[in-house]
């Protein structure tokens, strides 16, 4: 019983450095990190039964004293790629237009990480930091997990699934284990079948063991997170997965007041000498009878009015790459993947503000553009294309 619409709940998010063409950089050697927004929905207390709280695996009040925000076992996961010279100091290769690739998946920024676990529900919020790395994962043994969230919003209503959607570069997704069905002693690893040759897209998805073979040439492919299981939980397990979690909006009677088309490839063009505002590179975005146009946040090139809702189709401009698109400050719903509602699957059917293109692929969205007045931004979050220069006012 707050102000505003119930339905536009958020939960995971995270924040990092912007600065104009340099977002990349920054952003690789680990200036960024993730937060949590907390709710009567999505309270992290997991024992209040107060009817709201949908009392999502995360640890008791009645325990912490805290009611709300227990991280017992809601768990942040950011995942990161990253390279080292030969004298050990962190490497990134700023001439890499494509997209800069490491040899070495981070989680959290620790090296070969592995999470001690009971033999329970957790919780974990996975966020991909990568520059250009996307992820699919699947658990070493095969077994289930529950994605509740996509990006910052909780899901309609969960879904179970042995693999994971490939995650692209800004993308979260909230993902349910139950260690229960364990030994104690037993291990289990997170794994990486996303298989990649350059910065520009996934190359291949490889099957579970095919990527834990060994022989796969991209070192980012295997195990990344072992999950340890140690004990039994000192309390029984109370946590819960609804079956009905967060609607969406309703936007059914808002009119759309107009409908955009963007597309994202190569070949840009510089419309401006402007040290301040311009940027140069490979990379670009078209409106319909324009130019391919680098980045300028001097010139606007969608202004849509306050309160309006609007439907935009966001393409790739070729097959060669691939693009997960960030719009800031409003989040969208997402109509039809190629044009076909039917192409939407289920954990894409909650709110998002990171949109996968795929190679040669387009995403249809809606949204409403409400609460802030001044500059928004749409880039492509793999940060080497975003620097060079494909973003736009």
């Amino acid at each position: 019983n707050v102000p505003g619409d119930w339905r536009e709940t958020m939960s995971t998010h995270w924040f990092h450095d912007h600065m104009f063409e340099h977002t990349s950089e920054n952003v690789y050697k680990g200036n960024a990190a993730m937060f949590n927004i907390y709710s009567s929905l999505d309270r992290g207390a997991e024992d209040i039964n107060d009817g709201v709280n949908l009392r999502l695996p995360s640890g008791r009040a009645s325990v912490s004293g805290k009611a709300w925000a227990n991280l017992d076992y809601d768990v942040n996961l950011m995942l990161a790629d990253k390279a080292w010279d030969d004298d050990g100091q962190l490497l990134f290769d700023i001439f890499d237009r494509d997209g800069f690739l490491g040899d070495v998946v981070t989680v959290n920024l620790a090296y070969k990480p592995f999470f001690n676990v009971e033999r329970r529900k957790y919780r974990f919020r996975i966020l991909n930091a990568s520059v250009a790395r996307f992820y699919k994962i699947m658990l070493s043994d095969g077994s289930p997990m529950i994605q509740i969230a996509n990006d910052g919003n909780l899901l309609p209503r969960p879904v179970t699934l042995t693999r994971l959607d490939e995650l692209g570069i800004a993308e979260r997704y909230d993902i349910v284990i139950d260690f229960s069905r364990y030994g104690i002693g037993q291990t289990v690893s997170m794994v990486n079948l996303a298989e990649h040759e350059d910065g520009r897209k996934v190359e291949d998805i490889l099957s579970l063991s095919e990527a834990l073979s060994g022989n796969s040439n991209d070192p980012g492919v295997g195990k990344f997170l072992e999950f340890r299981i140690v004990r039994d939980p000192p309390q029984p397990d109370i946590s819960c997965v609804p079956a009905v979690m967060i609607p969406n909006p309703d936007l059914s009677n808002i009119p759309v007041s107009r409908i955009r088309e963007f597309e994202f490839g190569r070949g840009a063009k510089r419309t401006s000498n402007d040290p301040v505002t311009a940027s140069e590179g490979e990379w670009g975005i078209r409106t319909p009878n324009s130019d391919m146009l680098a980045a300028d946040f001097g010139r606007v090139t969608a202004q849509p009015g306050s309160g309006k809702r609007e439907v935009w189709i966001l393409k790739n401009g070729g097959g060669g790459w691939d693009h997960p698109i960030h719009i800031h400050f409003e989040e969208g719903q997402v109509l039809a993947r190629n044009g076909l509602a039917r192409n939407v699957p289920l954990w894409e059917k909650g709110r998002k503000d990171v949109y996968r293109l795929r190679p040669g692929g387009s995403v249809t969205i809606t949204m409403q553009f409400r609460d802030w007045g001044g500059m928004f931004m749409q880039h492509c979050h793999n940060t080497v294309h975003e620097d060079h220069a494909m973003l736009m006012r």
